[in-house]
């Protein structure tokens, strides 16, 4: 029996007429939630899924449950987005089950996943490459539950004629065509018909590999995330390799981007522990990792820029996600303050360019990256500063410093200080 405090939680059913969630229905309902049908109709069966979808609605009607449905058009989406039908429905199923969640419609959103999808799940991960968190197979997380993740089909449906419960049969669950119902209808039945506990053993598989992931999880340093950038302490990466893999994998997700970056990848980032500060390794989505003295920061590669020549003797600009300000002072402000005069005509603000030289007041004429390198300024971070230079000739590095010819001095009639946003240095 439900405990008092459950009928204050409003459960989200997702129920699509088949036996499985029509069975999870049916066991909420007498467990006295508060629940709330979700039903999605995916456009892909024709008249027979709209059947379905009306089945659910005169089933909800007629025992007084409430009853939210949505039709979407899955083989629409999957054209469109080159994706199989199975993905495109499960994309926009979620993308509604998301928006009620986020909205407060429901608290939490049941699905009626069994120990057979759960071993179907797992095995296809399997076939395809995967680790130790591919082999959790479905899993509880934030918002949603799985009721009947313990029991079989075959306890399902029998729960079903003991307790007279009607649904719908989906033709499409026979078709081979979908990967999942052939890992469903070929290989399972002779998996079982050799090992009959087979289910039972893939379920304590994915306990155990649930139990492991959380222990990696436990051991990783979290990466830190800013503006551009996420990086790691080089430390966090003197570990074991599974535990470093771990680590820079999590960063990945922390930035959304994982599905394509393989254990090759993940061992290429962690090698540059051992190399030379400044070092790089090119990675999918436009990504790169670079050693930047004790840390490895995983940034976005950006083309060099510029903007049309601003008014130096004043104004407000913003270039790309970045804002800076020239602005006319009385007040000399060491490194920011320079003489708009002593600007060539055709400089331009950009980002730094190969061969440019930069002279800082009272010092020597060097490379500018000699000059960022002597600063300790972090490569991805050098990359991003913004500069005044006409042709390869650096007359401020805005935020940083100021170039000799541009220095303030007794022959000075303007002065202009340079002020930047907050983000500049995310």
């Amino acid at each position: 029996m439900a405990s008092d405090n459950s009928k204050t939680i409003i459960s989200g059913v997702a129920v699509s007429g088949g036996v499985d969630s029509m069975v999870m229905l049916d066991v909420l309902v007498k467990e006295k939630k508060n629940v709330v049908v979700i039903n999605v109709e995916h456009g892909i069966r024709g008249d027979a899924s709209v059947s379905d979808s009306e089945f659910v609605a005169e089933y909800c009607k007629e025992r007084g449950i409430k009853c939210l449905t949505y039709a979407v058009d899955a083989p629409q989406y999957a054209r469109e987005n080159n994706v199989s039908i199975e993905l495109a429905a499960r994309t926009l199923r979620y993308e509604i089950f998301d928006k009620l969640l986020k909205e407060k419609t429901v608290d939490e959103i049941n699905l009626a996943h069994h120990l057979n999808d759960q071993v179907e799940t797992m095995l296809m991960r399997i076939f395809r490459g995967t680790g130790i968190r591919g082999l959790r197979g479905i899993v509880d997380r934030e918002g949603y539950r799985h009721p009947l993740i313990g029991y079989t089909k075959q306890e399902i449906i029998d729960y079903a004629v003991d307790n007279g419960i009607p649904y719908r049969e989906d033709a499409t669950n026979l078709e081979t065509r979908y990967t999942r119902n052939y890992i469903r209808h070929e290989i399972c039945p002779q998996i079982k018909a050799r090992f009959p506990h087979y289910e039972r053993a893939m379920l304590r598989l994915s306990r155990l590999a649930d139990e492991v992931e959380d222990y990696m999880l436990s051991m990783c340093v979290p990466p830190t995330v800013s503006g551009f950038e996420t990086s790691l302490p080089i430390a966090a990466l003197e570990t074991h390799p599974a535990i470093a893999k771990k680590t820079v994998a999590e960063a990945f997700r922390a930035m959304g981007y994982l599905n394509d970056i393989d254990s090759a990848h993940l061992g290429d980032i962690i090698a540059l522990v051992k190399a030379g500060n400044g070092s790089m390794v090119n990675l999918p989505f436009g990504i790169d990792a670079i050693r930047n003295y004790n840390r490895i920061s995983l940034v976005f590669r950006e083309k060099k820029r510029e903007m049309d020549e601003p008014y130096f003797d004043g104004g407000y600009y913003e270039f790309g996600p970045f804002s800076y300000e020239f602005k006319p002072t009385d007040e000399l402000v060491k490194r920011l303050t320079f003489d708009p005069d002593k600007i060539p005509e055709g400089a331009r603000v950009r980002t730094r360019e190969a061969g440019d030289e930069f002279r800082r007041c009272g010092g020597k004429n060097k490379s500018l990256s000699d000059y960022l390198t002597d600063l300790k300024i972090p490569k991805n971070m050098r990359d991003k500063l913004l500069v005044i230079a006409c042709g390869k000739r650096v007359y401020a590095v805005l935020g940083v410093d100021i170039a000799e010819e541009v220095k303030i001095d007794e022959n000075t009639l303007r002065m202009v200080k340079i002020e930047i946003g907050e983000n500049y240095y995310a």
